[in-house]
């Protein structure tokens, strides 16, 4: 064998092959900038992150330049037309590009609220923190006249109906604290008071708290809602067992009052440990309402009983009017949120 060191130079370089794209699986997160850019270029797309940005930067909406770069895809493959438009949405995710127009709001807002929908997107794409959706959530509710309104057509965009995404923020709230993030629990009971009008971030939070087991915090929670606030009346009750579960007869004695002034009380429908508490405060208040008097250890456990009774019936009504309380008023599939 020679020795003779070997000339490539007579040898044809092979040409790098693009990534293989499955339009029923996509995976654009995958992708390295070259990788993604190049396949755009074999499609005639030709952009890159500052030609990207300022296309953005000029798009009322994404799927305005979703639809220009399946006017400049060069392939009739269908497969190859996804990877046109999807790459919009992931290159703008990417390079976290500022401008959020309203159907990429709506699409992030469902990533935030829909628990298969953020698994989907996150599996095929990068995505903004949770922090980053509720800031530019909050920043389109402030410029909106009707705040409720802009949500509901927000989660329109989405195919969630306008009674069922309060719901799912406090679902949300609630899986948050679960796993620690009670910071971002408290910021989407912010973002539910600000696009209803009414109730209260801290009941908010102390409901989703509760309903992810954290009994200390959600009392912690309930003892700090101003009692000037505007609950309803599910949330009213649920803050004045949690009150009296923290050891204080005066704002639970406050809560349930609210409560029975919005809502009728029907002694029939009270479990054992709700009657332990009104009888309880009855009891308190013909004594002489003292603000510092200790609750008993076992009216307290009752409270705590209570509290978890009226949160599932909280979140159940609020599930079904998209109101606190339970109390309120009566295509193309290229473009629809959900698709891949």
């Amino acid at each position: 064998m020679s020795n003779e060191p070997r000339d490539d130079s007579t040898h044809k370089q092979a040409a790098p092959q693009q990534p293989a794209w499955d339009a029923n699986e996509p995976a654009l997160r995958d992708l390295a900038d070259d990788q993604l850019l190049g396949a755009l270029r074999q499609l005639g797309i030709d952009t890159d992150r500052q030609r990207f940005t300022e296309l953005a930067a000029g798009a009322s909406l994404q799927s305005d330049l979703e639809d220009q770069w399946i006017e400049q895809c060069t392939s009739t493959d269908e497969g190859q037309r996804v990877l046109a438009w999807m790459a919009v949405r992931e290159l703008w995710e990417r390079w976290q590009l500022p401008g959020w127009p309203k159907d990429r709001l709506a699409r992030m807002l469902l990533y935030l609220i829909d628990a298969d929908f953020s698994v989907q997107w996150a599996d095929a794409h990068h995505a903004p923190t949770i922090a980053q959706v509720l800031d530019a959530l909050h920043a389109y509710l402030v410029a909106a006249a009707d705040p409720r309104a802009a949500m509901d057509e927000l989660a329109a965009m989405g195919e969630i109906p306008a009674a069922a995404w309060p719901p799912k923020v406090l679902e949300a709230m609630a899986e948050w604290a679960e796993i620690g993030n009670a910071a971002m629990a408290a910021r989407g009971g912010a973002l539910l008071a600000q696009a209803l009008g009414h109730g209260h971030a801290l009941a908010f939070l102390a409901a989703a708290l509760l309903s992810a087991r954290l009994l200390d915090r959600a009392q912690a929670a309930a003892m700090e809602v101003p009692m000037e606030a505007p609950l309803d009346a599910g949330f009213a009750e649920l803050c004045a067992y949690l009150c009296l579960a923290a050891n204080d007869n005066l704002l639970a004695d406050h809560w349930l009052q609210r409560h029975d002034k919005l809502a009728a009380v029907r002694k029939s429908e009270m479990t054992f440990a709700i009657e332990a508490v009104r009888d309880h405060l009855a009891a308190w208040r013909q004594g002489g309402s003292q603000p510092g008097e200790a609750v008993p250890d076992k009216v307290r456990g009752a409270a705590r009983q209570a509290a978890s009774w009226t949160t599932f019936y909280v979140m159940m009504a609020f599930a079904g009017t998209g109101t606190p309380g339970g109390v309120g008023p009566g295509g193309d599939g290229k473009k629809g949120l959900s698709d891949y």
